[in-house]
């Protein structure tokens, strides 16, 4: 063996003939506005994947230059696909019983989600469904849908509870995220939402009193069992008109900070309660939804590390005529990230390609910020953003083979499939 040979970098998996490589590349915080549209992009380029991170991603002659196959090492032709980072989908209601069909075909007949709500569906309409379902019913519908998204190019999620609205059912619901983290490849960062919306069987006084006294100490007690430590799991609050207020949801969220859960909010999708606000004075790592936010919250979420998660699938699913402010938003400075919200009733939409390409259509979002946002950006909205999200040596190798050309094709290939490999920590976990 050579001298030079010596000096290469002994790896586990090396990807070449990749058609174009194409990531977004952040350092230690979201980014912000215009650097959203900074990508780099390499035409035949190749990965090297070492433990379960990258070694070298880059031009394919520079990289087999650098790094050689360890002993048992696999060698993977990517046939001139594209390479992505993998999907990250930064808000989920993914585990729920039944469904709410019907109330789709209702929307489509001129019936809003609020008047939906009022008559008994909405949120409300699932708690039923959710609290009959037995633990391994969670389980068996939950890795049915990890799947479909893991198909569709996503690594990494968050996924909340919200749908039992007591405490023994939004446990349980906690309990089958805890479990499905283990039981699947695609990789979960669990969110505890009792605060979703109000039981029927309880005042208001009495639900936000069970969710500070009862739900959130014995969730505490429950991840620590999990060997998670609580900083490494989220709470969230829907503060908005018809559920919680804003005081009530300062209240809750305070409560949940004392017992070292990082709060994530529900703001400003009906109506603007100063829920953005309230994100950005707690350090919350994201505020979702933001239909209706002002123009001085986007200051101050511009100058603030907390993301702006927009959901171009609900205000679509519920057949909107306005949709969440994203070029006033990146204009303004504020770091976007974008989520399927994938649920049982405002959103049943699971894949990250499709809502990448409502970003560019209703959002008017560029491409490139619409990949940035759905990688680096939703990776900074769940705390993982310095290890998730990026093509680049020391990171999670978790990326795509697409059967596309170019990055342009994606929001334009919007109706159908295009992911062909996905790999997770290196390991192809699933091929078309």
């Amino acid at each position: 063996m050579s001298a030079d040979a010596k000096q290469r970098k002994a790896v586990d998996l090396i990807i070449h003939n990749i058609g174009e490589l194409v990531s977004s590349i952040a350092s230690d915080e979201p980014l912000h506005g215009a650097e959203m549209s900074n990508l780099v992009r390499v035409k035949n380029a190749a990965l090297a994947v070492s433990d379960g991170k990258f070694v070298h991603c880059g031009e394919s002659a520079e990289v087999l230059a650098e790094c050689e196959l360890k002993a048992g090492g696999k060698k993977i032709d990517a046939e001139g696909r594209l390479a992505l980072p993998g999907f990250v989908d930064p808000h989920t209601h993914l585990v729920f019983g039944g469904n709410r069909a019907n109330e789709f075909l209702m929307r489509c007949q001129g019936r809003s989600y609020q008047e939906i709500a009022r008559a008994g569906g909405g949120i409300v309409a699932s708690m039923s469904a959710t609290r009959k379902s037995s633990l391994d019913d969670l389980l068996n519908s939950g890795l049915k849908r990890l799947r479909k998204m893991l198909a569709h190019g996503t690594t990494s999620c968050e996924v909340k509870t919200g749908y039992g609205l007591s405490a023994e059912s939004e446990l349980n619901m906690m309990k089958a995220i805890f479990a499905l983290r283990s039981m699947q490849e695609v990789e979960i960062v669990p969110t505890f939402m009792p605060a979703h919306a109000f039981p029927p069987d309880k005042s208001r006084e009495e639900y936000i009193a069970e969710i500070k006294e009862k739900m959130l100490p014995t969730l505490a007690e429950l991840s620590k069992s999990e060997g998670l430590e609580k900083n490494e799991v989220y709470q969230d609050v829907f503060c908005d008109e018809g559920y919680f207020s804003l005081e009530e949801s300062r209240d809750i969220l305070q409560t949940g900070i004392e017992l070292g859960f990082r709060p994530k909010v529900h703001a400003d999708e009906f109506v603007n309660l100063g829920a953005s606000s309230l994100a950005v004075e707690l350090n919350a790592s994201s505020a979702d939804h933001l239909l209706n936010i002002s123009e001085a919250e986007i200051d101050l979420m511009a100058a603030s590390d907390t993301v702006a998660v927009l959901l171009p699938g609900t205000s679509f699913f519920l057949n909107l005529k306005e949709h969440a402010a994203a070029r006033q938003m990146i204009d303004g400075g504020v770091a976007v990230a974008l989520g399927s919200d994938f649920n049982p009733g405002s959103c049943h939409i699971f894949s990250m390609p499709f809502i990448i390409g409502l970003s560019c259509l209703h959002l008017k979002m560029t491409i490139s910020e619409a990949l940035c946002a759905a990688t680096v950006n939703a990776a900074f909205a769940l705390g993982r953003g310095k290890s998730i999200g990026q093509l680049k040596a020391g990171y999670q190798a978790d990326f795509l083979l697409l059967d596309l050309e170019s990055l342009e094709e994606l929001p334009y290939n919007m109706t159908t499939n295009p992911v062909n490999k996905v790999f997770k920590k290196g390991v192809l976990v699933h091929k078309q």
